[in-house]
Parts: structure tokens; C-alpha cells; sequence
């Protein structure tokens, strides 16, 4: 499946401390990188946004 560096939207929720709504509006402006497998989305996690 994926990597280590991707992380489901309860993940990214939970460390961002956002709601769904939030999330789904950075995945609509192009702000976070993701892919979607199925119904799940997934979020690519780079080591150079870790440090904003």
C-alpha cells in the first residue's frame, strides 16, 4: 500500500487539529498533497512542511 510518509484524514485531523470541513477545503485549493484509493483519502506528509 503506501508509505510511511502518507497519513489517513483522521491523522491529519488530529494533527492539524481541524475538522473534515477544513481539511476537504485544503485538499480543494491544492494546499495539501493527497491521493485517493477507494473511498479513503491519504495526505503526503514532506519533510520541509514539517518545519513551517
Amino acid at each position: 500500500m503506501l508509505k510511511d510518509n502518507w497519513l489517513t484524514s483522521k491523522e491529519v485531523m488530529k494533527a492539524l487539529k481541524i475538522t473534515s470541513c477544513q481539511l476537504m477545503h485544503l485538499r480543494v485549493s491544492g494546499k495539501i498533497k493527497f491521493k485517493k484509493i477507494g473511498n479513503a483519502y491519504y495526505y503526503l506528509v514532506e519533510e520541509n512542511s514539517l518545519n513551517d
